[in-house]
């Protein structure tokens, strides 16, 4: 994430993911990102999100003695189970400290200390050495980068030539896809979550920023259809108090998690956000 220690925007993305975990941490188990659900097949919240690491793998075709940048790992509940699964060796980074201290102690907790390595460090401006990496990848954090441009290229930078890119990210509808209420609602939310890299993830265009970033085969695969089910899960578990709590007391955004679930939801729903595997290779 593109947020220096101690500048604005670190705070509100620690303060973002502090809320987050006091708010859904026990619905989570950690996790910050959505699951995979496979069409015609009923399957609950930890299995989804254990079918996206699989798709991360498959795609990124991670193996043993692979390694691996998780750029904005969180609480590592990727990459524990991805190092689990594979045998690769995955370095996590993110800017919330916090959140690094709970990485290693679950990496610790599965087994997986030996193939895991957390630090605080900010993905777009990385202390890798150049093509240190076979894979880089991320689950739902290039939405709080302020220049998304210099992340990409620094996961250019630190891959070997050959090297494979995958990222699970939000695109965005261009604003007159939205009426003038629905686009008000999505920046204020996107404000208060503190994903200020949101709005220049565009449907159908990402796939020009990998290129300009030097990155070959770039592909957008557009797997809203799948992830809906996790949105919609937690929408129904945010529902309730938004509406007893939030709209009498005049106070729709004092919660950008709660807020988020429930519009964010219908705004999936009508095809203006979508959820997209974006793969890509650097050319060797």
């Amino acid at each position: 994430m593109t947020a220096p220690p101690g500048t604005p925007l670190h705070r509100r993305i620690h303060a973002y993911y502090a809320h987050s975990a006091r708010r859904y941490g026990s619905y989570l188990d950690g996790a910050k990102h959505f699951g995979f659900h496979p069409e015609g097949r009923r399957i609950n919240e930890a299995q989804a999100r254990a079918l996206l690491h699989d798709q991360v793998i498959a795609r990124g075709r991670i193996g043993a003695g692979d390694r691996v940048l998780d750029a904005g790992c969180g609480t590592g509940y990727v990459a524990c189970d991805i190092a689990a699964k594979t045998g690769a060796h995955i370095d996590g980074i993110d800017i919330v400290d916090f959140e690094i201290e709970k990485a290693r102690a679950r990496a610790s907790r599965q087994g997986v200390a030996d193939l895991t390595a957390f630090q605080v460090m900010d993905y777009s401006a990385t202390r890798f050495p150049d093509a240190r990496f076979d894979v880089v990848y991320t689950t739902e954090t290039l939405s709080h980068a302020s220049d998304l441009d210099r992340s990409l290229r620094e996961f250019h930078r630190v891959l070997r030539p050959g090297g494979r890119l995958v990222l699970c990210e939000y695109s965005v509808a261009e604003e007159a896809a939205f009426t003038p209420r629905e686009w008000d609602l999505f920046n204020r939310i996107a404000e208060g979550s503190a994903m200020v890299g949101l709005r220049r993830i565009r449907h159908d265009l990402f796939t020009g920023r990998l290129a300009a970033a030097g990155f070959a085969q770039a592909a957008e695969e557009d797997i809203t259809a799948n992830m809906l089910p996790s949105l919609q899960w937690l929408r129904r578990l945010a529902l309730l108090p938004y509406y007893l709590v939030t709209w009498p007391l005049g106070r729709q955004f004092h919660n950008p998690n709660r807020s988020a679930a429930v519009v964010y939801c219908a705004m999936t729903e009508k095809g203006l956000i979508r959820y997209n595997i974006y793969t890509a290779v650097k050319p060797g």
